[in-house]
């Protein structure tokens, strides 16, 4: 981050006290295995411990895939599924016994892949899937066994690009495939929650801040890598079907110094606190007129606060509020102390600067008379912060001197989806629905947005 401020994501409109407090979710979603084998599940088939409980999902994924692709192949491409065939291999690198395509130990440690020469779909079920499962739940397992099964896909079809394009397609068959299970599949059934967390591991799974896009091991940004899996769980693989080199665009940005590269582009937590108000403010009082007609009324300042001693909105306490607008008093408060340090630790600059920005969004719409319930207008507000952040990209404000930095979307993204509250997802909508809003603001601006609701 440059100057303090990266990309603004807004929250839900609460016209009350206060906003809704945001509060910090947990980097490792707890679940019981609601995808275990099924009856019937080919588990002998995996060459490997078939009772483990990673390849137990990995083997009912590997069934739901095959039966999925059988009837959306010829759909797609005009022609009939040949199922994968070539075997699934459980890989324990330190074991020192490889699957085909696998030279070394270092191929498959901490790593799953589709192997197109031999037809063999293999990973490490001593590192990754552990590892996933354990932060982000038990349906990561097969989301990612879709995206090995996308490049499956492409070897049937001779697909040919770089490799990110054929990465960030694989995840739109993902996607595809994950709207399939949550709505016709028997063998998994995934909460919102759990699809959240499930995206979350997208994140985990990006290049690294920085990477080329033409590089041989690219597999795209958090920001390029979940929008593409928005793009095939909304429209299914034939949205998918299309991807060729540069189209969809994906949006790579590079440090602009050595020395800003190895601080990973992040900001002191202060400096975040201080300035991405000013520039919310910055932004507000260019982009209110040009929607509405009327100026901008700006923000009190606002309420940096220790939790031990919460300020009052509107004559309440907000004792218990992390980050809030509060309505009746015209300013914006969070917790400076705890919270804010935590996000900032948790999930970098950006994602105090996002989380600060949601309220920003709040009181735009409060301003705009926008007439929606909760949800509706928490999603038009996130669907504004990516038109923030597109400002910012863009370079298309005078008075703002901050710039994006490699990172910062993937971190608006990890805000929306895993800073989360009790009863957050009622009000807000899932955070699928909310990363869906906000890349619609990136990329398709500040009107687009307006257009979700009416103002009154």
């Amino acid at each position: 981050m440059r100057s303090a401020v990266k990309v603004v994501v807004a929250a839900a409109l609460v016209l009350s006290a206060c906003g809704s407090p945001v509060q910090s979710a947990s980097s490792a979603t707890e679940s019981t295995p609601q995808a275990v084998a099924a009856e019937g599940t080919s588990t002998d088939g995996i060459v490997g411990d078939a009772s483990d409980p990673v390849n137990e999902i990995a083997a009912a994924a590997i069934d739901d895939l095959q039966s999925y692709w059988a009837e959306q192949f010829p759909a797609v491409y005009g022609s009939e599924y040949t199922p994968v065939s070539g075997g699934f291999h459980a890989v324990v690198p330190s074991s020192g016994e490889l699957p085909p395509c696998a030279s070394s130990a270092d191929d498959i440690a901490g790593n799953a892949f589709y192997c197109p020469g031999a037809d063999v779909v293999a990973w490490d079920s001593e590192g990754l899937r552990p590892d996933l499962r354990q932060r982000f739940g038990d349906f990561v397992i097969p989301v990612v066994m879709a995206h090995e099964w996308g490049h499956a896909i492409q070897a049937r079809v001779n697909f040919e690009g770089m490799t990110v394009t054929s990465e960030i397609q694989a995840d739109c068959f993902a996607g595809a495939w994950a709207a399939h299970a949550v709505s016709d599949s028997t063998v998994f059934d995934p909460s919102e929650a759990e699809l959240d967390s499930a995206l979350a591991g997208f994140l985990y799974l990006r290049d690294e801040p920085g990477t080329s896009a033409e590089s041989a091991s690219a597999h795209g940004s958090g920001f390029d890598r979940v929008s593409s899996f928005r793009t095939g769980f909304d429209g299914g693989p034939m949205e998918c079907k299309p991807y060729v080199d540069g189209s969809p665009p994906v949006l790579r940005l590079p440090f602009t110094s050595r020395s800003y590269a190895d601080r990973g582009g992040d900001a002191p937590l202060a400096q975040i606190i201080d300035g991405v108000p000013e520039d919310l403010e910055d932004y507000w009082s260019l982009l209110f007129p040009e929607l509405t007609g009327r100026p901008w009324q700006p923000l009190n300042p606002v309420v940096a606060f220790d939790p031990s001693d919460a300020p009052d909105c509107g004559g309440r306490s907000a004792t218990g509020y992390v980050l809030f607008y509060c309505v009746p008093d015209g300013h914006v408060g969070f917790d400076a102390v705890d919270a804010m340090l935590r996000f900032y630790e948790q999930g970098g600059d950006f994602a105090v600067a996002a989380l600060i920005a949601t309220q920003y969004g709040l009181a735009g719409m409060a301003q705009a008379g926008i007439d929606a319930d909760d949800q509706d207008a928490s999603l038009q507000g996130d669907c504004f912060a990516g038109s923030w952040a597109a400002s910012v990209l863009l370079q298309n404000r005078p008075t703002s001197g901050y710039t994006l930095s490699p990172g910062d979307l993937d971190e608006a993204i990890a805000a929306l989806l895993l800073f989360r509250g009790e009863g957050d997802q009622s009000r807000q909508g899932s955070g699928f629905l909310r990363v869906e809003a906000f890349r619609h603001g990136v990329m398709d601006g500040a009107q687009a947005c307006i257009q979700r609701s009416e103002p009154t």
